[in-house]
């Protein structure tokens, strides 16, 4: 549980309030999707008492991956996928008539709720939904290990963000590897395996010979955990 509080447990007057079609919702306010929930939140400090309030985050379960093989060579290479990411602003494009901003990334995603046999809604294991990530966002078709790094999550922004992320390393065989199918409805525009020196060369660029950019915050903490991990992969 996150050590905020509720606006109803404090006394404390709101920055964040909810403005909903012009009229303003005092006290506590939650928004929810089956795939997250925004709501009020307040920060004590030491001797408990309220700072400051920020809407807290929380997301359904989900997996953060690093997908990567050997080739017949023996030199890693690791998955690299170009989504748009919508909600993103361009910093090159002010304003809100751009093209969706295309980020090169690390295959991540929800972990999917499945029926058990007392009918009984429940998530898939982590495992198993970081192998189906990696056949459904890389193509990979063959998984040869499947690893959890001590300490095996990642919270994107815990400035504002309760829950964390799955943290699994998925090592695929490179020579069984699918053409990405689109007829996902996540706008992937493309799949490839890439050398570790490639994926340097594009982070430190921050952007790739087709324009997509290499400034995710998610994909650049997971890899470097990875890279950490696997230090004779560098």
């Amino acid at each position: 549980m996150t050590a905020t509080k509720r606006l109803s447990e404090v006394q404390h007057n709101p920055g964040w309030v909810l403005n909903v079609n012009g009229v303003v919702m005092n006290g506590d306010w939650q928004v929810k999707s089956p795939f997250g929930s925004v709501e009020t939140a307040v920060v004590l400090d030491k001797d408990g008492k309220p700072v400051f309030d920020r809407p807290v985050y929380r997301e359904a379960p989900n997996v953060n991956l690093v997908v990567w093989g050997r080739g017949k060579d023996g030199v890693a290479k690791i998955a690299l996928i170009r989504q748009q990411r919508p909600h993103s602003d361009d910093p090159e494009r002010p304003g809100n008539d751009h093209p969706s901003v295309t980020f090169g990334q690390t295959p991540m995603g929800f972990i999917e709720k499945v029926i058990g046999k007392d009918l009984m809604p429940k998530y898939e294991g982590v495992e198993h939904a970081a192998a189906r990530e990696a056949s459904e966002e890389t193509g990979a078709r063959v998984v040869l290990d499947i690893e959890r790094p001590k300490y095996p999550w990642h919270n994107p922004n815990p400035t504002f963000i309760a829950t964390w992320s799955e943290l699994v390393f998925v090592e695929v065989d490179l020579a069984k590897i699918e053409k990405l199918k689109h007829d996902r409805n996540e706008p992937i525009f493309s799949a490839e395996y890439i050398t570790v020196a490639e994926l340097r060369r594009r982070i430190a660029d921050g952007k790739d010979e087709v324009g997509a950019v290499y400034r995710g915050c998610t994909s650049n903490s997971v890899w470097f955990i990875f890279f950490c991990t696997h230090p004779e992969l560098w």
